[in-house]
């Protein structure tokens, strides 16, 4: 009995310390691909995490949306279903980040909400 109370305790922060996908990092870290930042940051584009809230959430069809989007870089778009995020890349002298998810929004499927996380770069 001793040794199951000794690795349950053992256990308790490794069990804490899992993503939930509840927070920003989370959010960030599913999407996440160091060389596209690379690549963006060399380029003077940012790249911008977005939660992707709805019922049913196809992620190929937000993908395809996005890889059709004037301004967005097709090639570093990123999905993940858990959690649902979104993640590409834009030129700011071009698109702002804000017009690029507006763009997103109104091609994404009914029911479904895209709300930017995170930007990284300029």
């Amino acid at each position: 009995m001793r040794r199951f109370v000794v690795a349950a305790l053992l256990a308790l922060p490794l069990a804490s310390a899992l993503a939930c996908g509840a927070c920003d990092e989370d959010k960030v870290a599913a999407t996440y691909d160091h060389a596209t930042v690379q690549r963006a940051t060399a380029q003077h584009r940012v790249v911008v995490f977005c939660d992707v809230q709805g019922q049913a959430i196809d992620a190929d069809r937000v993908r395809r949306v996005a890889a059709a989007t004037s301004g967005i870089d097709a090639a570093s778009v990123r999905t993940s279903t858990a959690p649902a995020t979104l993640s590409f890349t834009v030129d700011p002298r071009k698109r702002s980040p804000q017009s690029a998810a507006s763009a997103l929004q109104r091609g994404a499927p009914a029911g479904t909400k895209i709300a930017i996380v995170r930007v990284l770069g300029a």
